[in-house]
């Protein structure tokens, strides 16, 4: 049973890295397993299918990415401290992305693209509300800003840089459109004293000290 288990998360983890390297559609069960360097029986003895690996694989990334949420939100010695926090994880992620991930799962893999949406419009909704509301309280952003909308509208901006049309007309990659997108964000809803604290921990990202 264990070596099952191991093969199983081999799987997911290969599968993973090549989904985001070259997009879901283009990575075949064949590449997956010569990757792996099993055979092909055997990767469909775990997954009778690719569109139960593809969802399989998000739901992973999304469970990696909910713990790095909460170690944030721990970690953190205020909202905007919180914010670059939990970012982090996802610039980096984006560094390797291709563009086209998210278009492949919502055209071809309905099931894992289901599960993405949910995650965004539960946990990371909340989550980003939270934060919103932590950083009013302690005046770090400003009172007047609706949440509900403000709370949307970064939700709906990590998207962004992954529509095609989109990226297609901006002349850089996506960890620095995410990085400008995620800025531009902060800075629209900051207080005088919270502007001060971002330009601090910029200082301190770019001096890998966040």
């Amino acid at each position: 049973m264990v070596m099952l288990i191991d093969n199983k998360t081999r799987i997911r983890e290969k599968a993973k890295e090549l989904f985001i390297r070259f997009g879901m559609r283009s990575v075949s069960m064949d590449d997956i397993a010569n990757a792996i360097g099993i055979s092909k029986k055997t990767l469909y003895q775990h997954y009778a299918d690719k569109e139960t690996l593809v969802a399989d694989t998000i739901e992973m990334l999304l469970e990696t990415n909910n713990a790095h949420c909460q170690a944030s939100r721990e970690k953190a010695e205020n909202a905007i401290h919180e914010s670059f926090l939990a970012t982090e994880t996802v610039s980096e992620l984006m560094k390797k992305t291709n563009p086209v991930l998210l278009f492949d799962m919502q055209k071809y893999y309905p099931a894992a693209y289901r599960k993405f949406l949910k995650f965004k419009q539960d946990f990371l909704y909340n989550f980003i509300r939270s934060s919103i509301e932590w950083g009013i309280k302690d005046g770090l952003y400003r009172e007047d800003i609706n949440v509900t909308l403000v709370s949307s509208l970064r939700i709906e901006s990590i998207s962004l840089p992954f529509q095609q049309d989109f990226f297609a007309r901006v002349n850089t990659d996506l960890a620095s459109l995410q990085e400008e997108i995620f800025i531009l964000f902060l800075y629209g809803i900051a207080t005088p004293k919270g502007i001060r604290l971002i330009n601090k921990y910029k200082e301190k990202r770019a001096k890998n000290k966040i």
